[in-house]
């Protein structure tokens, strides 16, 4: 049995260590919404942790630098710059950005704007989403003018099937190995060798990893591995580094599979992962490059 872990190392098991974060307990809030949206920018100077709580409105949280990492029960979504997850009303979640991360936190309204659905989703604002929630900022905005904006904001909000989603099983033998893993990400044993560690048959081993965590075990390690990196590369490691840390002796077969997954090399993705205006200055281009999310979470 995984030993327990503290409230902060619970619900985000990867990534650098965080002693120095700044954990924040919110309070649920209650009472009317008397609002359709609102919200706006924020920007931390230092990782910070927000427990788990819930909203009595929708949520969309939109990383547009650094790393943002949510967790609602067994699930954990990494969001990498210029993507999204929208988080239904009433449902706990657990929130962690790390140091000098900016990103957009956006309340709707349950009664008057879409409902995607009991569970989080992923989503891809577009760049007019952003200006229209910064737009909405002001507070001499005429009510038709403001009524506009926020049906044309809350209708960019499309799903997108590709996601960083895992589950993290708490479910014997499977959470044994996933806890193992989850603080070694470079461990390269095989499904057979971890099957002979908690004294099952290689088949049976991979029928329970898969139903436990909706993937079939190399896929949920290839992306934890993944989720890792980024959670590293957007906090400035060395690409080498990063390489080492999930389990490759080769960083030029890291490079090409992180490439694969997220259509950005590592330099390149930590680059979009600092302040655009930073990573645009230096590259001479208007905005930096968009990560893709993983392949999405196929069915157990």
């Amino acid at each position: 049995m995984p030993p327990d872990r503290d409230p902060v190392e619970n619900w985000l098991p990867w990534g650098s260590p965080s002693q120095d974060a700044l954990v924040v307990q919110p309070e649920d809030a209650s009472g009317d919404v008397d609002f359709v949206l609102a919200g706006g920018p924020s920007r931390t100077h230092q990782p910070v942790v927000w427990l788990e709580h819930s909203h009595r409105t929708h949520e969309v949280l939109v990383a547009l630098s650094g790393l943002l990492t949510v967790r609602a029960g067994d699930d954990v979504w990494a969001l990498p710059p210029r993507n999204g997850l929208w988080i239904p009303a009433g449902l706990p979640h657990a929130v962690r950005a790390g140091t000098d991360s900016r990103f957009l936190t956006v309340y709707l309204d349950p009664g008057r704007s879409r409902d995607l659905g009991p569970e989080p989703v992923t989503v891809a604002p577009s760049a007019l989403f952003s200006e229209l929630v910064l737009h909405l900022t002001s507070q001499d905005m005429p009510d038709e003018a403001r009524h506009h904006a926020e049906q044309v904001a809350i209708h960019l909000l499309e799903p997108v099937t590709a996601s960083t989603r895992i589950t993290v099983p708490t479910v014997e033998p499977v959470a044994r190995i996933v806890h193992e893993l989850l603080d070694d990400p470079g461990d390269d044993r095989t499904l057979a060798q971890w099957a002979r560690h908690v004294g099952l048959s290689t088949s049976t081993l991979g029928r329970v990893f898969r139903r436990a965590s909706g993937q079939p075990f190399g896929r949920w390690r290839l992306h934890l591995r993944m989720n890792v990196a980024m959670a590293r590369l957007s906090e400035g490691a060395r690409v080498s580094d990063v390489a080492d840390a999930v389990g490759y002796t080769s960083t030029s077969a890291f490079v090409a599979v992180f490439r694969r997954e997220t259509g950005l090399t590592p330099g390149s993705f930590r680059d979009a992962a600092r302040s655009p205006d930073d990573a645009s200055r230096e590259s001479g281009e208007g905005r930096p490059q968009s990560a893709r999310l993983l392949t999405g979470r196929p069915s157990a």
